[in-house]
């Protein structure tokens, strides 16, 4: 039986929004500028040149709360309001620093074309624009795999129609559905996780940090060869090794997964999602549940989700 908990829901959502803010100062730095700059990061921190405080979030986290809010409205993964809902935050202006792929796909949606043709194609869509926000529908697909593979499948490919973005999407909402329901194991995570996905650039990367971990690399050099850029092949080996280094601190975790830079706030928030799912909402520390953007409306979607997902295995 699976051990169902609103507090891992909660703090998935939460954990992707805290690496997110985290991280959004960062963004495009290089690890070694952050070390001589800042050194360990440990607080949120104003982004005046992104017109952003301390504690508020990229559009990770706003793309995040699309799928979410779509969850709940609909009772499930509906492929056409999720689209909508990109397009509705698209119209709103409020992009904080969307990704190209994502920009020209909505735009694409905005002219009249069907999301299952809307998203970017070619190598160049090979971007974590997927990856960074599917964690919801890990959370409420959590129960049946099946459905989530092809459920993760679906709604990436509204922006991001390549293999590697579709399989580094359905890499993280694997790992969050496992956390959630309760039957993670760190040691077995990324064999597992490599088994759902199968054989791509995904699964070779995620290979390459499971010998790191094993190696007891330091997380600075380990980051550094697994690679930080929005390559999705990147983002996820990174995410996957910070949390399973340490999958019962959250905090160092996310810290780690920002400081290596460059797309830092989304190794941040999928290292967080995954974190959060693991270690529930109480194992973030309380200044940054305090401290983030939008935390209790987070926080409560998260628990919409745990009481979908519980009713339909009451049912």
């Amino acid at each position: 039986m699976h051990e169902l908990n609103p507090s891992r829901f909660s703090g998935c959502l939460l954990g992707l929004a805290v690496g997110d803010a985290l991280g959004m100062p960062l963004e495009g730095m290089r690890a070694s500028s952050i070390r001589k700059r800042v050194g360990r990061v440990r607080d949120f921190m104003d982004a005046p040149w992104r017109m952003l405080k301390a504690g508020q979030w990229t559009d990770d986290t706003k793309m995040m709360l699309c799928h979410a809010r779509s969850i709940l409205e609909r009772r499930g993964v509906d492929v056409e309001d999720t689209a909508r809902k990109f397009v509705a935050w698209f119209e709103s202006g409020d992009w904080r620093g969307i990704g190209g792929s994502t920009y020209e796909s909505i735009r694409r949606l905005r002219a009249g074309v069907h999301p299952e043709e809307s998203g970017a194609r070619g190598e160049m869509a090979a971007g974590n624009g997927a990856a960074m926000r599917i964690a919801p529908v890990g959370l409420a697909d959590c129960l049946d795999l099946e459905k989530l593979r092809r459920d993760v499948r679906e709604v990436s490919m509204i922006t991001h129609a390549n293999p590697e973005a579709v399989a580094g999407a359905q890499a993280v909402a694997f790992a969050v559905a496992k956390a959630a329901r309760g039957d993670l194991q760190p040691p077995s995570l990324i064999a597992e996780t490599v088994d759902f996905i199968g054989p791509c650039a995904v699964s070779e990367r995620l290979l390459l940090a499971e010998k790191f971990l094993s190696g007891g690399m330091e997380p600075e050099e380990a980051l550094a060869r697994l690679g930080t850029s929005g390559y999705v092949v990147e983002t996820v080996a990174s995410a996957f090794f910070c949390f399973l280094r340490t999958p019962k601190d959250f905090e160092e975790t996310v810290s780690r997964a920002v400081e290596g830079g460059l797309d830092s706030d989304t190794t941040g928030a999928v290292a967080g999602a995954i974190s959060g799912a693991f270690n529930g909402l109480e194992g973030i520390p309380e200044r940054w549940r305090r401290g983030v953007e939008a935390a209790e409306e987070i926080i409560g979607l998260g628990e919409g989700i745990f009481r979908l997902v519980s009713e339909g295995l009451a049912a």
